[in-house]
């Protein structure tokens, strides 16, 4: 009797290539398997007899590659350097507003400005703002 094809979303090591190739199984059609390294990435196709359990390593390096980095603890920085998100002056509204400013410029797309964002982190760090180093924007707070 053969054995069974690993559930999807399990977790397998692909031992065709001859080097363990760590997959998540995403989809079943007909014998074959489709793979998708933990975290992301381009699918590949295997067979179920060439599959394995990972080890207790593997397992270390898939839960690695599979926890999500919380986006308010660290920003990653130009230079590839985690810097930890900056945290306003209790009860000032305006340090509060450059910490909308710096997550603003720090997402993703068009607006990502990491000198505008150093800016409100340097506004920030030199509080109190008397007399205020750089003036924020008169237009609505971003969300």
């Amino acid at each position: 009797m053969p054995e069974p094809s690993p559930a999807l979303g399990s977790f397998v090591a692909d031992t065709s290539n001859g080097t363990p190739h760590l997959g998540e199984v995403t989809a079943h059609e007909g014998g074959t398997l489709y793979l998708r390294p933990p975290g992301g990435g381009i699918e590949w196709t295997a067979a179920p007899a060439d599959l394995r359990p990972p080890t207790e390593d593997e397992w270390a390096r898939i839960r690695v590659l599979t926890t999500p980095v919380p986006r308010t603890a660290y920003v990653l920085s130009a230079d590839h350097g985690l810097r930890p998100r900056p945290e306003p002056s209790p009860g000032c509204p305006s340090c509060a507003a450059l910490v909308q400013w710096f997550d603003h410029y720090m997402g993703v797309g068009p607006q990502r400005d990491e000198s505008a964002a150093v800016d409100c982190v340097v506004e920030i760090r030199n509080h109190p703002h008397d007399p205020p180093k750089m003036t924020i924007k008169e237009f609505p707070t971003p969300r």
